[in-house]
């Protein structure tokens, strides 16, 4: 856990204890980090200062201390010592030395295996403490889950709320909306129910790396919780079936936490015994959970029961569900079962539903709304109501619900629908970031609902066919890699918020402190469409494949693994840096020189697996016909005029949606795509960097940050761009907004440094301040202490592009319009030798370049060292980028320092300060950063843009 240094400010004793440093902060209160007289490290909550005097403030801290201390010390930091009279209120708990499952998710990759499942065992322990106690969290989520050495552990009871006597609670859904369920959203009763919801979500992130119903726009996640299926991604049984009857939509149907623990000792073989101890038998329960967490195996801890679960088409209609194999007995304090679960319970009962792993599609039984046996309801603990008033009781042989019995034979209504018992259009309060929102979800009158199946018609351009489908040929910025990244899976992908996210790889680390060897864990239990297993030996096969290609970009992002120069050059057959230890399902890497980033590389297609049948890198007919792992296969390609995408069932994160997509190929895909949207003949059509204005106010249009820049390039080696004042001076002359507003509708945003926004840690201002708003009267007086008067003639090259014609020509007009210069512009051919004898040339005037830019993978590192870098200098005959020619020690040393630093926070530093000292120098005139921009039909749900801004295929359904 990250601790900080007190702040001035700050108390640096309380009562008995010392604070040494900061653990985080609250709208409540701050979280120190103390010691005890004896030395022993504790976690002391202070109430703000400015609420001491405050009785409602204290009332609520007061009230806190006793939620803590009747919630028994099982996976949860035991209470020491507390005052909430005094005149700083504070409260006293045990520290608990270890990460957020959030952060060890975000760095480290999803959770398998028996690490998996003790977090599962250790957080349900700690929530049926919770709830035995007669309390509900209310904010259960993955950085509420800290895992210490000795087993994982549930914290914050910030905004846990006690139980009355009728067991309701206050309808604000509080919470954070990834993690709520349907009943926090809607309005209704919530209860422990809720907390049962949100460790399911919880399992998925552990086991995927992402939310199981996303984490984008509040309404979108919204939608997911109240009308969609989780994704669990390749999440396995048991703990998979477990995750989804938690994640029902109904809560009345929900296990119960301490059902949920039962289930899972007993499929560990931890069941205690009856009678096989002194202790209360929940307690007893409580405490073989906290033990079986904190255990210490080898492979999986949860086995397989010894039979399935009947589905809910297995039994007979008038009978409820049962299990062939009968369900453990609970001890005496909780709830005693009537029959588990039917399987992939989503919606209400009485839905059947597809059974498969990925594929929950509800669909109402033959007849209307079939019967259907629920886990039986909530807590026994005192006072703790066991039936939802939206419901009413449940169970076999229970009182009747709303709309008809629910006992054997009987039949019951759907209970939970979109924001049901909320009126038309819901309002609901989420506390996020310490303040109170009011979303307005769905309006009643516009549910959106989606189903299965249905076609997806897309337009693109011609310029990509042609070229093969396989990974070795996709290209950024190709139609190629759109394709592939529906035809396979690779070990990562690149998350919209520029982050990286774990699939197919388990774990990503470096094997030294040098970064320079690493190791990749793959996921067991996939296949590619033809049956053959995605395994380490696959993905060594595709990035030999790739690294073999003459028209890869294996050239730009495989060049510092160990054997590539012979493997591109036909010397070798084999990878001597990538070896697959078969036994193990693993990938190690070895490469030529550091690189802590090297993992940021391996979301692009060249990294991803092929089967034996794809042969040599030379094979025609697996490169136009590839067979993949991803969520679609191809159902039919004819060169220049269409491919067809069809679902692929074995796809190991589960199903898409879709059955069928189908691409056509036109020489005018705007145009077409254009009309083709608004008549509804096309769902999805590009929109080029020429036509952004004409579209900025056209229905359907999506957009995303990329990872693209514009710059201005300064030739600093020789003519009137080689003082920094000068350069200074043309930054300071550019109106960025303006010109962005005339070309691309106001659509690129004016540039705030060097590295796109897009790149994690970069989306900031202040780095450039000549680049914040023009200021021609500075620009004037830098020009002329650079000696740059009225009348200085300066060259712009513009390569041979309609857009960069377009803005040479504004920048051409700001520079002679606020500094007076004589401004040419001069055409240079997009041939690389060419364009380098034009603009390095000995006798070369120097001047400017339209030049624009997108990194090999979402990296500072790779956006600023091949177009800074000292050992980067352009030269006439050379391949490097560095056109404008400039050096800098400082620079370079501070990227050297980034790419072998193993820690994320100071390579972070590293990086923004390479970015400040060539803006200091302006090295490069940053000028926009790129979007992606598609138009889209409306009448899907789930599609939006992906990291390129290709439409996300696998989430997408007919509303």
């Amino acid at each position: 856990m990250d601790v900080l240094p007190l702040r001035p400010g700050d108390p640096d004793r309380l009562s008995g204890y010392r604070l040494v440093g900061l653990i985080g902060e609250g709208g409540q209160g701050s979280v120190f980090l103390g010691e005890d007289d004896d030395g022993a490290r504790v976690a002391v909550k202070l109430l703000h200062a400015r609420f001491s005097g405050h009785p409602k403030a204290r009332s609520r801290f007061a009230a806190e201390l006793e939620v803590a201390r009747r919630v028994a010390a099982f996976c949860t930091a035991s209470i020491l010592d507390a005052d909430v009279e005094g005149d700083r209120p504070y409260i006293v708990s045990e520290y608990i030395d270890g990460p957020p499952l959030s952060q060890v998710i975000a760095t480290e990759g999803p959770r398998t295996g028996a690490v998996l499942d003790r977090i599962a065992i250790g957080t349900i322990t700690a929530l049926a403490a919770i709830h035995e106690a007669g309390v509900v969290h209310r904010d259960f989520k993955p950085a509420n889950v800290l895992l210490p050495a000795d087993g994982p552990r549930v914290i914050d009871f910030g905004i846990a709320r006690a139980l009355d006597a009728t067991g309701t609670l206050s309808s604000t859904a509080v919470g954070t909306p990834a993690y709520m369920a349907p009943e926090q959203i809607s309005g209704a009763r919530v209860g422990p129910e809720a907390d049962v919801f949100a460790w399911g979500t919880t399992m998925g992130y552990a086991a995927t790396g992402r939310a199981a119903f996303g984490q984008d726009s509040i309404p979108a996640v919204m939608h997911r919780i109240l009308n969609l299926p989780p994704d669990l991604g390749a999440l396995t049984d048991p703990l998979r079936d477990l995750v989804l009857q938690c994640l029902s939509k109904d809560p009345a149907v929900r296990p119960s936490s301490q059902q949920v623990l039962v289930r899972l000792l007993d499929l560990a073989g931890s069941l205690p015994q009856s009678g096989s101890s002194a202790q209360a038998p929940p307690a007893a329960m409580l405490t073989q959970g906290a033990a079986a967490a904190s255990e210490t195996a080898e492979g999986r801890l949860l086995q397989p029961p010894a039979a399935p679960h009947a589905s809910p088409s297995s039994a007979p209609p008038s009978a409820p569900h049962a299990s062939p194999v009968a369900p453990p007995a609970l001890p005496p304090g909780f709830d005693q079962p009537g029959s588990f679960p039917p399987h992939n319970p989503y919606a209400a009962p009485g839905y059947l539903y597809d059974a498969s792993p990925g594929h929950p599609y509800a669909q109402p039984a033959p007849g209307g709304n079939g019967g259907g046996a629920s886990w039986p309801n909530g807590p026994t603990s005192p006072g703790a109501q066991t039936t939802s008033p939206a419901s009413g009781p449940g169970g076999p042989g229970g009182p009747a619900r709303p709309g008809g019995p629910a006992g054997p034979g009987g039949s019951r209504k759907r209970t939970i629908g979109v924001l049901a018992g909320v009126g038309s259009a819901a309002l609901v309060a989420l506390i996020l970031a310490g303040s109170v929102i009011a979303v307005n979800v769905l309006g009643k009158e516009d549910e959106p609902t989606s189903k299965p199946g249905g076609q997806f018609s897309m337009i693109m351009s011609k310029f990509f066919t042609g070229e093969e489908l396989n990974p070795s040929q996709a290209g950024y910025g190709s139609g190629t890699r759109f394709v592939t990244k529906q035809l396979f899976t690779g070990l990562t992908e690149v998350t919209t918020s520029g982050t990286m996210n774990n699939r197919l790889a388990s774990r990503i680390a470096p094997a030294d402190s040098t970064c320079t060897t690493w190791q990749i864990d793959v996921k067991s239990g996939t296949t590619f469409s033809n049956g053959e297993p995605v395994n380490a030996e696959a993905f060594v096969r595709g990035w030999t494949r790739a690294a073999q290609s003459k028209t890869s970009a294996a050239s730009f992002l495989m060049s510092t693994i160990k054997g590539y120069p012979e493997l591109s050059g036909n010397r070798a057959t084999t990878f001597t840096g990538v070896q697959a230890l078969a036994g193990q399902n693993r990938i190690d890497v070895t490469l030529i020189k550091p690189d802590c980033e090297f993992d940021k590389r391996l979301a692009d297609p060249v990294f991803f697996p092929v089967p034996a049948s794809a042969l040599k890198a030379d094979n025609e007919t697996y490169n136009v016909m590839p067979v993949g792992n991803g969520p679609f296969k191809i159902g039919s390609y004819t060169r220049d005029k269409a491919l067809t995408l069809v679902r692929n069932p074995s796809w190991g994160f589960g199903k898409a949606y879709l059955d069928q997509v189908t691409i056509r190929f036109s020489d005018d895909a705007l145009t077409v795509g254009r009309t083709g949207i608004a008549s509804g003949e096309y769902d999805w059509a590009e929109v080029t960097t020429e036509s952004l204005a004409s579209v900025k106010s056209q229905s359907g249009l999506l957009t995303r940050p990329s990872m693209s820049m514009n710059y201005l390039v300064p030739i600093t080696s020789r003519g009137p761009m080689r003082s920094r004042e000068a350069r200074l001076a043309v930054s300071y002359a550019l109106d960025r907004r303006a010109m962005s507003n005339t070309l691309y509708g106001g659509l690129y945003a004016p540039a705030r440094g060097l590295v796109s926004p897009a790149i994690p840690g970069f989306a900031r201002s202040g780095p450039c301040p000549s680049c914040e708003a023009p200021d021609p009267a500075k620009a004037r007086q830098l020009a002329e202490q650079a000696g740059l008067k009225a009348g200085t003639r300066v060259t712009i090259y513009a390569r041979e592009l309609s857009s960069y014609r377009r803005w040479a020509e504004l920048v051409q007009q700001q520079l002679q319009q606020n500094l007076g210069w004589s401004v040419d512009i001069k055409t240079v051919r997009l041939n690389d030798k060419e364009m380098r004898r034009t603009l390095l040339a000995k006798n070369s005037p120097g001047g400017l370049l339209t030049y624009g830019w997108v990194p090999d993978y979402p990296s500072a590192y790779g956006a600023l060292q091949p177009l800074l870098g000292g050992d980067q200098v352009a030269t006439e005959t050379n391949g490097t980028l560095n056109y404008s020619g400039w050096r800098n020690e400082q620079f370079d040393q501070a990227l050297a320092n980034a790419i072998k630093d193993p820690q994320a926070t100071t390579r972070l530093n590293s990086l923004q300060q390479a970015e400040k000292l060539a803006l200091d120098d302006m090295a490069l005139i940053p000028l926009w950063s790129y979007v992606k921009a598609s138009l889209a039909s409306a009448k899907f749900t789930g599609l939006k843009q992906d990291a390129d801004g290709d439409p996300t295929l696998a989430t997408t359904a007919i509303k």
